[in-house]
């Protein structure tokens, strides 16, 4: 538990930051829950991006899988975003290497968070498909009116003596007094063996 000083403490030093205080720097903080447009849940466009471009990508997707349900145009759209951020990822990826290479500057750490955010996205984009395709495929079964059968129960196979002679039962319900060391339809060399 905090002692009354710490308390004091912090209390004094929550005044220090009240956030940012100019125009500019309000209108940066308030991007900070893009997470850099990777992690958010819409694909917002940033600087240097062609809303165009993007609005092209879905309707190629839309027009390659045709999307007849609710469901498969959300995964056809979870494709595009995807799709768009992975290549958002490569692009800076690439910004990054080029500054490397013109100013002979060490490559910094956002290159591995890019990096991360392209395997993030392409994953997610093949999941996305996977989805699509699976209920594509149920739907067209549904609609030609496939049913799967539904599996009866496995019947129960009878145990195997193996290594042992078979029992040979009289009408008694006793095993017989000498039971044949091999089957009647053994072959002679079986027979002759035991």
């Amino acid at each position: 538990m905090a002692t009354p000083s710490q308390i004091a403490a912090n209390k004094l030093n929550s005044q220090k930051s009240t956030g940012p205080k100019t125009e500019e720097g309000k209108a940066k903080s308030c991007l900070n829950h893009l997470s850099h447009g990777f992690a958010s849940n819409t694909a917002q466009l940033i600087d240097g991006e062609d809303p165009e471009e993007f609005k092209a990508l879905l309707a190629d997707l839309m027009s390659e899988y045709q999307p007849a349900t609710p469901t498969e145009q959300i995964l056809v759209e979870r494709m595009t975003q995807n799709q768009w951020l992975s290549g958002r990822a490569f692009r800076l990826q690439c910004d990054i290497l080029t500054m490397r290479i013109h100013r002979k500057v060490t490559i910094p750490h956002d290159l591995a968070l890019f990096i991360r955010y392209q395997t993030v996205a392409d994953r997610a984009f093949h999941k996305a498909h996977t989805e699509l395709v699976k209920a594509q495929k149920e739907r067209g079964k549904s609609e030609i009116g496939f049913e799967p059968q539904a599996a009866g129960p496995v019947p129960a196979e009878p145990p195997t003596g193996r290594g042992t002679a078979p029992i040979i039962r009289d009408g008694t319900g006793f095993p017989a007094a000498s039971a044949p060391s091999a089957a009647p339809d053994a072959p002679e060399f079986f027979k002759s063996a035991a």
